[in-house]
């Protein structure tokens, strides 16, 4: 169900049945609120970006992603986009937007709690559309203040009014919306007239994370979720190409984390050095954080040192390459398991996944996707691994608007910009 337009949709249903994807391209014209639009100046480019959620850089190397594959080939790939810590995914579709560190943008998990407001994030709740969750400045935000038009559909906190402003269009998360409707949402925004059009374009898709967690980053069932994605990347391409925007635009095609095999027997199990009704979690697997109840989180480390496959710290003394633990969202310790382990409970459920992410960003299976396209961009280029704090600048760059302060730099693009 949409977030906004006066409940014109009130029925997933609706949109799941024959008209559904008729119906999403017809609200789009009429969904939110668009601000006054800039003169057109004559450089000014269309930026479309696509998030796909899980989607490591080792699935571009090994699968067959012919629409991916073929928007490298004439444009930029790289060896891999280094997530931020932690590897998940609010954190990092999060710095993808504002280039900003977790440690620094506040969304330091996809779970946390924040002892100023003595309330707990939860990335399901609604909860999670308040503002003040959310720091620092987000590229639509940006592109909003200084006159450029966006729209978003489901990135990470673009439906919160972040600084009291939102895209002129959004729309909150809902998985039953299929990969085509969003595709041609976002050809639709396209369509509107000049005064109205946005020229940023950003969509977020599910897959193949969720294939990936289930059946493992391997599996027949993920390597199918990765088609999935590449035929939605398909779509837009031909969107384009029929409006003859194709070589007018820049596509920029980005992943939050990568994917790493698992298996129930690499478990070690909190409950072998801890009392549970001695600690707080926040987070359990495979990043722990967790705080002592009577306050003593020495002791408490001393324990969390003696599990196998685990490396604890206090907050204050997690390694600067991390760029994290000055938040006060996160807790006084935070653990990684090594890659592949993970942690439970002994009366916990059952661990049913057979794919995870959370590690340590230095493990090449967290490596995320980067793929671009466009004039703006040199064919045929691979740039080398960069951290995924530096995309907030490029996109800045692209649409040519002042950034923000952030934590990234334009560096790892200037061989591949023309």
């Amino acid at each position: 169900m949409f977030s906004i337009g006066n409940n014109i949709l009130n029925s997933r249903e609706f949109l799941r049945g024959a008209f559904g994807a008729l119906a999403i391209v017809l609200i789009a014209a009429c969904h939110g609120a668009p601000a006054p639009a800039p003169a057109p100046r004559s450089h000014a480019r269309t930026v479309i970006v696509l998030g796909f959620d899980g989607f490591a850089k080792r699935y571009l190397d090994a699968d067959s992603a012919p629409a991916l594959h073929a928007l490298a080939r004439s444009g930029v790939g790289s060896r891999g986009m280094i997530p931020s810590f932690p590897t998940i995914t609010f954190p990092n579709f999060y710095t993808l937007a504002t280039g900003l560190y977790p440690d620094h943008s506040g969304m330091v998990n996809n779970r946390f709690f924040d002892p100023a407001h003595d309330s707990a994030f939860e990335y399901k709740k609604p909860i999670a559309h308040e503002s003040y969750w959310w720091g620092g400045e987000p590229i639509w935000v940006t592109a909003t203040k200084q006159g450029v038009l966006s729209a978003t559909m489901f990135w990470v906190g673009s439906d919160a009014p972040i600084a009291g402003v939102r895209p002129s269009r959004w729309h909150s998360y809902d998985h039953g919306i299929p990969f085509t409707a969003r595709v041609d949402t976002l050809l639709a925004w396209l369509d509107l007239p000049v005064a109205e059009r946005p020229r940023l374009v950003m969509g977020y898709f599910e897959e193949p994370d969720t294939q990936g967690h289930r059946y493992g980053p391997d599996a027949p069932q993920a390597k199918q979720a990765v088609l999935r994605v590449d035929s939605a990347l398909a779509r837009l391409v031909r969107g384009l190409e029929r409006r003859g925007m194709y070589d007018s635009v820049d596509i920029v095609v980005v992943a939050d984390h990568g994917m790493a095999l698992i298996s129930t027997a690499n478990v070690v199990y909190l409950d072998d050095v801890v009392d549970s009704a001695r600690v707080k979690v926040v987070t359990l697997s495979p990043n722990l954080s967790i705080s002592a109840r009577d306050g003593d989180n020495d002791a408490l480390l001393v324990k969390l040192k003696k599990l196998p496959h685990v490396t604890a710290w206090k907050k204050g003394d997690i390694p600067a390459r991390l760029h994290y633990g000055t938040n006060p969202r996160i807790t006084p310790i935070v653990a990684v398991t090594d890659p592949g382990w993970m942690i439970a409970w002994r009366h916990g459920r059952q661990l049913d996944v057979l794919g995870e992410h959370g590690y340590d960003n230095a493990n090449l299976d967290m490596r995320a996707l980067f793929v671009a396209h466009g004039p703006d961009f040199k064919a045929g280029t691979t740039i080398d691994a960069f951290p995924n704090v530096d995309v907030y600048s490029l996109l800045a760059r692209l649409l040519g608007v002042t950034p923000a302060p952030n934590d990234g730099t334009i560096a790892p693009f200037a061989g591949a910009l023309r």
